[in-house]
């Protein structure tokens, strides 16, 4: 072939070449920006499935690995998101946020040896604020699992003072709420009626042993004991005593745990008469609860717990429970770290007893949603609140009222607080918590405010 026609056929061949291969940077890109288009509007789910098409021909570039690894991380694809961030570190091991997720990946897996040393790693580079919260709360966690998968003992302690301005939990004008209740005119408070106010202090401890065994199943016991005690009002003061036993299985993103266990609650109150009719009441119960990471910043949650409720002195009260919930956690790894909690749940409550001279039982259903958040300040010092609803409906007529047939409540609780961790062991946490119930029974509305300071420390 003379050369002019060879050099022309090389021409046209490298043309080709050329062409094909900006034909396929510019569809490489078209891919990696569809997926981060999807990321950005919280659809992993599809962006995964476009990055999984091109994965033969493109993994090995870092763009690549990486969005694939983010949009397998989030729609729970552990494995494969492992594999992903590695290669994207073996390319380039300085690679932050590979790093980051890689650590939050095994974290999911139960590797927490690797995941901690991933984060520890980030944390020597002096990442930013951000960065180093996000990190300090998988370490905490961390710390956490691993006392599940080691044996020993973990020991907590808190101590603390408050004010309550309404322990009784009572409506201003009792006279006129017992008018309206049960039809009686000129009835004046006494005993647990009376609206009570006084400082108190409290103190707790818990003590819990925990012995893993084989297939990460593992046994625990432990016990707990919580006290409080109000200043001038001494019959009003509390004290609480559990004992539980139980076990876990379950080592990655999902967790399993039951428990059995008893409560003694002991507060004498003012009821008149002899002989007086207390506040003292014990509790045995069973409780499964399921933990599961949906993807490494969102974790959900069902339990359901059968309880049955004596009151000692006062068997009319003493009710069967069964209780389910549901809940759902999510994190962001934004400025502050901000963090989501939402609880709904739902009771079956079955008196035990009828009412004296009645057909009617305190029987009732409860139905409730609560939702909690956290801002972190700085690495030791978090902002929380938390707001929580639940509906009473009474199943049987004239329960709690002659004068109303079906009592309804609606109870509100709401609390605002800050935690230091001033210690890696302890931590001070300060809240104010204000209550409102609200009922067409008058007779159970009441407003009640208290804050409270306490030091809590935990040794494992």
């Amino acid at each position: 072939m003379p050369f002019p026609q060879r050099f022309l056929v090389v021409a046209l061949a490298a043309s080709a070449c050329a062409f094909g291969a900006a034909r396929d940077a510019v569809a490489s890109s078209d891919v990696l920006e569809q997926a981060r288009r999807l990321l950005g509007q919280g659809s992993p789910r599809q962006a995964f499935e476009a990055l999984s098409r091109r994965e033969g021909e493109l993994s090995g570039t870092v763009d690549f690995d990486y969005l694939l690894g983010v949009a397998a991380l989030d729609v729970g694809k552990v494995d494969v998101a492992i594999t992903a961030f590695e290669r994207v570190l073996a390319l380039k091991p300085n690679h932050a946020g590979a790093l980051m997720d890689l650590s939050r990946a095994y974290f999911i897996a139960g590797a927490y040896d690797l995941a901690e040393s991933g984060f520890r790693q980030l944390a020597a580079s002096q990442p930013p604020l951000a960065a180093r919260q996000a990190i300090a709360r998988y370490l905490e966690a961390i710390e956490a699992r691993r006392r599940q998968v080691n044996p020993g003992w973990a020991i907590a302690v808190e101590a603390g003072l408050g004010y309550d301005d309404n322990l009784t939990g009572v409506p201003t004008d009792f006279g006129a709420a017992a008018q309206q209740s049960f039809g009686i005119l000129g009835i004046e408070a006494t005993g647990n009626s009376i609206k009570r106010r006084a400082a108190f202090g409290k103190a707790s401890g818990t003590l819990e042993y925990a012995y893993p065994l084989q297939g990460g199943w593992g046994l625990f016991v432990a016990g707990e004991a919580r006290g409080r005690s109000y200043a001038g009002e001494p019959d009003f003061s509390s004290l609480l005593g559990e004992a539980r036993v139980g076990a876990w299985q379950g080592s990655g993103p999902s967790q399993w745990r039951t428990t059995a266990g008893f409560q003694r609650f002991s507060q004498q109150g003012a009821a008149p008469g002899e002989p007086r009719v207390t506040n003292d009441r014990s509790t045995a119960y069973g409780l499964v609860d399921w933990r599961g990471m949906a993807d490494a910043k969102t974790q959900l949650g069902l339990s359901m717990q059968v309880s049955d409720i004596r009151f000692l002195t006062n068997a009319v009260e003493n009710f069967s429970q069964l209780l389910v919930s549901a809940s759902w956690l999510r994190s962001f790894e934004s400025p502050g770290v901000p963090m989501v909690h939402l609880a709904v749940f739902a009771s079956d409550d079955r008196a035990r007893a009828l009412l004296p001279g009645s057909e009617s039982t305190k029987s009732k259903n409860l139905f409730g949603a609560r939702a909690y958040s956290q801002y972190s300040l700085s690495p030791t010092v978090n902002l929380f609140n938390a707001i929580g609803v639940v509906v009473r409906r009474d199943k049987d007529s004239f329960a709690r009222s002659t004068e109303v047939e079906k009592g309804r409540d609606g109870f509100v609780e709401a609390q605002l607080g800050l935690t230091w961790q001033f210690q890696k062991a302890c931590a001070l946490r300060a809240h104010w918590t204000h209550t409102r119930n609200r009922s067409n029974i008058d007779l159970y509305d009441f407003n009640r405010n208290e804050v409270s300071t306490a030091v809590r420390c935990e040794t494992n």
